[in-house]
């Protein structure tokens, strides 16, 4: 049979240049090129965007409006392609509820599972609750001696609010005959009824039977009726002679046997609901915590926040709510009753005492005075103020849950136990743990029935997620807490976990955030994808994953208009070959990055002791001054939270960055840092958003907008109309298009179909008004201005200096393809890492900063780290320093100085493994980073000594 292809003819999406391709049938296709070449826009704005959208089309139109609508992408003619999906680096959900588990579906073959051959263990006396059936019950009354006279029934109340005689003329015509009432057994006639009294239990006899007499049809039978008859509660008479709790009917001694087919510790009188998938659910109210809502944690006053110095007294403002102008009056009624309590006024706050604090935190009822709970509750009261909620906020954090420990469920969902544990114990595994756990769980014979495909689903996804590098998480970790790499790999498992066949899977750079020790894995994960006989596609840089590639395909040769061409495409051995790839000169080694004099380390250091939060074990850590310094180890080592949780927000509160104690960042735990009066500030560019609004674009985040405007503005023809700066702005009105709002198009309402998204005809998508539109400046307008790229920019603002500084940045940090005003969301996290970077270039700082990044190589072509490494050389020129967390091969040969973190993730990690220059990390045998290095060198070596 001949291969079939994916056909694309004239793609001309963003900067693509009108490109044929064909695509083979269940390859692994890799497309690199460097960053802004069109990668993603042939991907995820072509491939997936008309995959997705034939498919949501074969939908009704009530079922497309809940459904993400792509626009049909600008081509002449796509043919074959399957239905998409896409993992890319979009955090699925920013909500405390979506978590590790229920992003990959563990959770719900967990609560399948659990609902299936889970045994309930009562919470409070820890004995086995089982329900009875009649097989059950007829086993039990089996165990009584031969020849016992038996009853079997169910008990009823004579009712009240009906006459006694239609009630048992009700009982009669259901076929019941006698009954035991008392003690004594009567028969079921009218004149009965002027004995019984409203509210007194009646048993209703079914059957009487002698054991070992009856046949077991028989008995399982009147069981059976018993159930049904007493709502799930049977009752067993039989006669005894010795024994507790027994009976006199007619003489002769019973012993009562109640079953019921409820959940019912009888020890401690605690009724279990029926086990069902909803009641193991945290975002189901049937299974979630009523005291937290299945949060995990509840909201409540944090006193380090109200008291952020208690070194200071309370007359000098150490509760720091009452010390803004609105809420003075609080301090002077503490101050004017202070002396009649006792208070003392001129202490520290810390040396407070007991009865001290009450009075603060309490009130004094008889003085109208509240104290810090009543001015909370008064706040809570109106917290439907925007304001009101956000200053209420500043004062508060969140602690766990008391009710459930932080597992999020209630009490009865935690009592059942599959292998000896609940859901939450299992959910609070690493995932590695739990994937060993679930391969020695062995179930009993009918639970192995019932139980074994949900555990061999669960055991699949949990070696998945093992399989991408993320073993080290827990399933109940919260996805909000990952990095954008382990949510996107995390997002890949439920991915990986589906048995879907002939789909077109495209993936967006999924070795970000992985070590290379963790690179292999994943590829042969995507691999995985392959064999299924699917057709995947991955936009990537790295080189194990690009080698694995059954189709390499490269788009170039530049970025923005240099770019959206087809380089090269083929296998990887002649991508390799290929002189004209970018990419193939670096496999093949024709381009290395060259390794100049490592800088000494001999520029002051700041030394960061006793950090121990989360998996560090109370590291002290030494980071050198004014060299290029990087936080190297596997994913989970502790290296974020080293950086960004621990090191930054203790330089933030040494430094005193922000002037209110309240809004600074909170360190994880540590002793001490030292040596920051070598530094003036520390700046963390990480790889959040810069902005949630379209409206933000490089040109303002780098201030490089006012320039431009104020260029505008002192234009002759712009002075005549009274033009001033702002009215360049399409943020304000004046100069903005009115009719859109500055936005550029309207949003059309389609009622049960997506909002359609038309420019707008007043000005055509330009968002400006027409007469400020007729300004030029060297022949162009404001809108194309902002059409253009930064190296178009750059370019055509010669002789401005002011502009072309600002601009410069851009190219500096290898965004000179980015449109200046391209909306800020649209930006990947690398991207907005590097136009921070940018920001920071732009604005002069005299003194001498400690900037903390995070994966900056993120999205980057090889080609373009050597332009970072530059970039950041220029900013050990002037006097800072860099701390880089950072797995990039490339740029850990070019760093100066390497502190390696591990020697594996979770509880494996959080101590310093290595540190030194990156011969001495390649020569330590421990460090796992170390062996790649010495690989990477012994290759160097290598090609040097092959090259002509």
């Amino acid at each position: 049979m001949s291969e079939r292809f994916i056909e694309l003819r004239g793609v001309a999406v963003n900067n693509l240049r009108h490109i044929d391709l064909d695509l083979p049938y269940r390859r692994l296709i890799v497309f690199c090129g460097v960053s802004g070449s069109g990668k993603t826009s042939l991907a995820l704005d072509t491939l997936y965007a008309e995959g997705q959208r034939r498919y949501i089309e074969s939908f009704s139109a009530h079922t497309r409006q809940f459904l993400e609508q792509l626009d049909k992408p600008e081509a002449t003619r796509i043919e074959g392609i399957p239905p998409a999906i896409a993992v890319t680096h979009k955090n699925p959900s920013r909500s405390n509820r979506a978590t590790v588990g229920t992003t990959t579906e563990v959770n719900d073959y967990l609560s399948l599972l659990f609902a299936r051959v889970g045994e309930v263990i009562c919470y409070q006396c820890g004995r086995p609750v089982r329900r009875d059936t009649p097989e059950i019950t007829a086993d039990a009354v089996r165990q009584i001696p031969v020849g016992k006279r038996l009853m079997v029934g169910f008990d009823t109340t004579v009712p009240a609010d009906e006459p006694v005689e239609r009630w048992l003329d009700h009982l009669v015509e259901a076929g019941y005959v006698r009954a035991v009432v008392g003690e004594g057994t009567e028969s079921l006639e009218p004149k009965l009824a002027g004995r019984l009294i409203a509210g007194q239990r009646v048993t209703i006899v079914l059957d009487r039977l002698t054991t070992g007499d009856a046949s077991a049809d028989r008995l399982r039978d009147s069981l059976e009726g018993a159930f049904a008859a007493g709502q799930g509660v049977g009752v067993v008479l039989a006669e005894t002679e010795a024994g507790e709790s027994l009976l006199d009917i007619d003489g002769r001694r019973w012993r009562r046997f109640a079953f019921s087919t409820a959940l019912r510790c009888d020890s401690c009188g605690i009724d279990y609901p029926e086990p069902e998938p909803q009641l193991f659910d945290f975002n189901r109210p049937l299974g979630a915590c009523l005291l937290c809502e299945g949060f995990g944690n509840v909201v409540a006053t944090d006193m380090e926040r109200v008291v952020p110095d208690p070194l200071k007294t309370i007359r000098e403002g150490a509760i720091a709510p009452w010390n803004t102008p609105a809420y003075a009056h609080e301090l002077e009624e503490l101050l004017a009753l202070a002396e009649d309590y006792g208070l003392p006024l001129d202490i520290p706050f810390s040396q407070l005492e007991k009865r001290h604090l009450q009075i603060i935190e309490a009130g004094v009822p008889e003085r109208d005075f509240g104290g810090l709970d009543g001015f909370f509750r008064w706040l809570e009261r109106r917290k439907y103020k925007m304001h009101l909620r956000v200053f209420l906020a500043r004062w508060r954090s969140y602690y766990p849950c008391q009710a459930c420990g932080g597992a999020r469920l209630r009490p009865e969902a935690l009592a059942t136990h599959v292998g000896g544990k609940n859901i939450a114990e299992m959910c609070r595994l690493k995932i590695r743990d739990a994937r060993d756990w679930f391969e020695q769980l062995a179930l009993p014979a009918w639970q192995e029935k019932f139980g074994r495909p949900l555990v061999n689903e669960v055991r699949d996804r949990l070696a998945y997620l093992c399989d991408v590098g993320v073993g080290y998480l827990t399933l109940d970790r919260s996805l909000r807490t990952l990095s954008g790499g382990e949510s996107q790999r995390v997002a890949l498992t439920a991915t990986l976990g589906s048995s879907l066949v002939d789909m077109l899977y495209v993936l967006d750079e999924p070795s970000v955030g992985l070590h290379p020790a963790d690179v292999e894995s994943l590829a042969t994960a995507i691999q995985g994808l392959r064999r299924r006989g699917n057709t995947v596609v991955v936009v990537e840089h790295e080189e194990a994953i690009i080698r694995r590639a059954d189709w390499t395909v490269e788009i170039g040769p530049g970025a923005g208009e240099d770019g959206g061409r087809i380089v090269f495409q083929g296998t990887p051995a002649e991508m390799e070959a290929c002189k004209e790839s970018r990419t193939g000169d670096w496999l093949a080694g024709r381009r290395r990055l060259g390794g100049g004099p490592r800088r000494q380390t001999n520029h002051g250091w700041v030394k960061l002791l006793g950090a121990r939060g989360n998996n560090l074990r109370n590291l002290s850590v030494e980071f050198p001054l004014g060299v290029l310094c990087l936080v190297t180890g596997v994913s989970g080592a502790g290296k974020s939270t080293l950086m960004q949780k621990t090191l930054y927000p203790a330089l933030v509160r040494r430094l005193q960055k922000d002037t209110d104690p309240a809004r600074l960042p909170t360190p994880l735990e540590y002793d001490d840092v030292l040596g920051t009066g070598q530094i003036e500030e520390a700046a963390l560019i990480d790889q959040t958003a810069i902005g949630r609004s379209p409206r933000s674009n490089p040109a303002t985040y780098i201030k490089a907008f006012d320039p431009i405007r104020e260029l505008f503005a002192d234009q002759p023809e712009a002075r005549a109309k009274g033009f001033g700066i702002s009215h360049f702005s399409f943020n304000v009105a004046g100069g903005r298009c009115e009719s859109c709002q500055g936005d550029g198009y309207h949003a059309i309402d389609m009622q049960f179909m997506a909002d359609v998204y038309m420019k707008c005809n007043e000005c055509g998508g330009r968002r400006y008004r027409r007469e400020v539109l007729g300004v030029k400046y060297r022949g162009l307008d404001i809108a194309e201005v902002l059409s253009m790229t930064a190296r178009e920019a750059f370019t055509f603002f010669r002789g401005h200096r002011r502009v072309q500084a600002k601009v410069k940045h851009l190219l500096d940090v290898g965004l000179d393809y980015l449109r200046l005003g391209q909306p800020a969301t649209t930006l990947s996290g690398g991207e907005a890492q590097r136009l921070k970077l940018a920001a920071y270039l732009s604005v002069k700082r005299q003194g001498r900063t400690l900037f903390l990044l995070d994966e900056p190589t993120t999205g980057l072509h090889f080609s373009d780290i050597v332009q970072l490494v530059d970039c950041f050389d220029a900013l050990l020129e002037v006097g800072h320093s860099l701390v880089v967390v950072e797995h990039n091969l490339q740029l850990m040969k070019a760093a100066d100085y390497l502190i390696d973190l591990g020697p594996g993730a979770a509880d494996d990690g959080g101590r310093v493994v290595a540190f030194g220059t990156p011969e001495h990390i390649a020569d330590c045998q421990e460090s796992i980073t170390g062996r790649f290095l010495a690989r990477e060198f012994a290759r160097d070596a290598t090609l040097k000594e092959s090259s002509p």
